[in-house]
């Protein structure tokens, strides 16, 4: 069965969610808020646990709800028409007076989220007769945490206290304080009606007659107070940004005109771009100064806090797209970049931020996600994310406001990511049952097991995060090298060097020819079959004679299914296509390998890999990747990979996966302090054209299109903004299974030498 005939599917059907900033509403299928995890969250904290409309005395039937933005919905209702016989036509002897009497009232909510949320509900009576309208509205606000909410165990509460205050004719405010002696939260609702309103403890109601074909609208703004603070609603009516949004929505809109745009001839590859940096946009945080404001949040509805992870990786790999997701993810994770040590939050001197809540139990100390530091992948992304956007914008002057931060990482890298010094980056856990144990990219419990199935203990040298530090030193050496440190350069070099030298020669296993997962405790190899070994090869740290190896054993049809590369061997004993690290296919490894796949020239699996994911963006709604999904092999007994429960949808590095394989598919390497561009296309038979527009390279606009020809190579030509680019082409004919990436760099650093040394 082709994807395009299979009927989208949705991560959670149960449900319908919008979302602006830290601002998400869960709503159910009718758009109502009544029950389990639905509620409106700010900082994973549930300000609003309850939102039920009555209409004379009988709950309204919801007909439709649907989303129109990732901040707006619109829900339609029906209710009978009170006015009964009445509103009938005359001569007709139905006696229950027909649809024109038993939807005889119709309710449009049209929903707004942002800065709490901001509703207009539009009531019309399209029966034949005047009708006497009492509608209930019914809310709640619990506080809870989010965790709490999932999890269904309180552990942090207070008294609510619920007020209401008439403010004036068919005007009135209602509001939840949260008693909470260390927590200073509030709810307020304030509601416009014809009417007047009047509150019972339990429900506000009111009153109104509408005459045929007469419709009245009903506002309602949902406020909170965080901490303290009042927060108002970013939109009014028909969803016009008020006063409170207008300077965020300006930067934000400033965002989508630096973005890189493409034309892709295959439609799929299209629509999933489009897809994807619409996401990245509503996905903005929108805190922080300036720049900040472009950090993506994790992922809709669960992962709204800062993680440094997550931001850093979805800025890397969209850096096509736009710099500035990247930029304002260094400025937000690296302000929070530890100073001191405790073992609490598991901080250490210089160790970059894995998360940041202000949810209750955070804000209570009731788990270390205040600021939380138990992450390896941060602080390489970090140091490997600071010298890429150096060389996508050359912006010197960004690059040193952070080098402090980046060095005081690397410090930390070498000093305390190394616990026994042997020279490999193991993770343990300080902040005990609290802590997170597995703090590589996989980071739930049971991630990282061995061969046979059985747990592997702490501390645990993961494959990934030794390639992720190689890449990170690499990246920064040649940022220094570009600034003319030269000496700081050849440090990080050698130091680059020799990591990769002890990575191939203790995590290779040569009977299996692939790399270990990890090295336990005892310094033994994990000798797990799993994904991580595709970010190895996207970071370069495997060595050439092995890289072959490592494609085909990725391509294999144990890790390969046809959607993507799943995370972990379908031979392994604890092997589930639904289980979130043991056998599910993330859209992000999948990209880390797509690019290791382009760095060393294996241009068929990487259109295989690649059109694999792409297939998998059309079975899904809205063309939309989230965070993780199935990992069953594709064919006649499985159409589709299933949903993994729970995941994340839109989640930002899923979304920023589909820029990265674009990226890997056009092999664009811009090194903007020396006026240079890599370029190493490779399109697919199902992608033989394709445009570039409004690339940034440093301050210049470029634009280049990429065509296949028939005998499979792909030719590039700069149409605009090449004038004084120094363009390197790395040429169809380059040896496959060389690592063409550092190669290439290493040309253009030689050449500029070269030309310094001749000026």
């Amino acid at each position: 069965m082709k994807p395009e005939t299979l009927n989208r599917l949705r991560p959670d059907p149960e449900t319908a969610t919008i979302y602006r900033g830290h601002h998400v509403v869960v709503m159910d299928r009718d758009g109502l808020i009544a029950s389990d995890e639905q509620g409106y969250y700010l900082q994973q904290t549930r300000f609003l646990s309850r939102f039920e409309v009555r209409g004379n005395g009988e709950k309204v039937k919801g007909v439709c709800c649907n989303g129109i933005e990732p901040y707006s919905a619109v829900a339609y209702y029906l209710l009978p028409s009170p006015a009964g016989r009445k509103a009938a036509p005359r001569g007709d002897d139905d006696p229950s007076g027909g649809e024109i009497v038993g939807k005889g009232i119709e309710l449009q909510i049209n929903t707004y989220a942002g800065g709490g949320y901001h509703q207009d509900i539009h009531v019309t009576n399209h029966a034949l007769a005047e009708a006497t309208i009492v509608l209930e509205w019914a809310f709640d606000a619990d506080f809870a945490d989010l965790d709490e909410v999932t999890s269904g165990k309180r552990r942090q509460q207070a008294p609510v206290h619920r007020s209401f205050e008439a403010t004036g004719p068919g005007r009135g405010e209602l509001t939840f304080a949260y008693r909470h002696p260390d927590i200073n939260h509030a709810t307020r609702i304030r509601m416009t009606a014809p009417g007047m309103l009047a509150d019972d403890g339990e429900r506000l109601r009111t009153t109104f007659s509408l005459r045929p074909r007469q419709a009245e609208l009903i506002s309602i703004d949902v406020a909170p107070v965080f901490l303290g603070e009042s927060v108002e609603p970013w939109f009014g009516l028909d969803g016009e940004p008020t006063a409170h949004y207008r300077d965020a929505a300006k930067l934000s809109e400033e965002w989508l005109t630096r973005c890189t745009d493409i034309e892709a001839s295959d439609p799929t590859v299209q629509s999933a771009w489009n897809r994807a940096a619409a996401d990245l946009w509503s996905l903005q945080s929108l805190r922080g100064e300036a720049e900040q404001m472009y950090t993506p949040m994790a992922g809709i509805p669960k992962y709204t806090a800062l993680f440094g992870r997550d931001a850093l990786t979805a800025g890397i790999h969209s850096i096509l797209l736009n710099p500035w997701t990247l930029k304002g993810s260094l400025l937000s994770v690296g302000e929070w970049t530890a100073k001191a040590a405790d073992d609490r939050f598991d901080a250490q001197p210089g160790k970059v931020l894995h998360q940041r809540q202000l949810s209750p139990l955070a804000l209570l100390g009731k788990n270390p996600f205040l600021h939380y530091y138990g992450d390896y992948s941060a602080p390489g992304l970090y140091i490997l994310g600071a010298a890429l956007h150096f060389a996508h914008s050359g912006d010197r002057r960004a690059f040193e406001a952070i080098k402090d931060r980046v060095c005081a990482t690397l410090d930390w890298m070498d000093r305390d990511g190394d616990i026994d010094g042997d020279g490999f980056y193991e993770y343990r856990t300080l902040a005990g049952k609290a802590g997170i144990k597995n703090q590589g990219w996989k980071d739930s419990r049971q991630a990282i097991l061995e061969a046979d199935g059985s747990f592997v203990r702490d501390p645990i040298a993961v494959a990934e995060v030794q390639g992720l530090y190689y890449a990170a030193k690499q990246a920064l050496a040649c940022a220094f090298q570009m600034m003319g440190e030269s000496g700081r350069a050849a440090e990080l070099f050698e130091q680059a060097a020799a990591l990769k030298k002890r990575f191939n020669a203790r995590f290779w296993m040569a009977d299996e020819r692939f790399f270990a997962l990890a090295l336990g405790p005892d310094k033994k190899q994990v000798r797990t079959i799993a994904s991580n070994i595709g970010s190895c090869l996207g970071y370069g740290i495997v060595d050439e004679d092995k890289a072959q190896a490592v494609a085909d054993r990725m391509l294999a049809p144990d890790m390969f299914t046809g959607w993507g590369v799943r995370t972990l061997s379908s031979e392994h004993p604890a092997y589930n296509p639904l289980a979130y690290h043991l056998g599910t296919v993330w859209p992000t490894s999948n990209a880390h390998l797509c690019s290791g796949l382009k760095r060393y020239g294996f241009n068929e699996a990487l259109h295989k890999v690649a059109g694999a994911v792409f297939d998998a963006t059309r079975i899904f709604e809205f063309n939309r990747l989230p965070e993780v999904f199935g990992g069953h092999p594709r064919g006649k007994r499985c159409p589709h990979p299933g949903v993994y429960p729970v995941t994340c949808s839109p989640q930002a590095w899923s979304a920023a996966a589909v820029i990265q394989i674009c990226h890997a598919l056009t092999g664009l390497t811009p090194l903007a302090p020396l006026d240079a561009l890599i370029v190493d296309p490779a399109l697919p038979d199902w992608l033989r054209e394709l445009t570039v527009r409004n690339l940034r390279v440093g301050h210049r606009r470029v634009s280049i299109a990429f065509h296949r020809d028939a005998a499979g190579t792909t030719r590039h030509e700069i149409l605009e903004g090449g004038e004084g680019l120094r363009v390197h082409s790395v040429g169809p004919n380059a040896t496959v299974g060389k690592d063409r990436l550092s190669i290439a760099i290493s040309d253009v650093l030689a050449e500029h030498r070269f030309q310094r040394a001749r000026t």
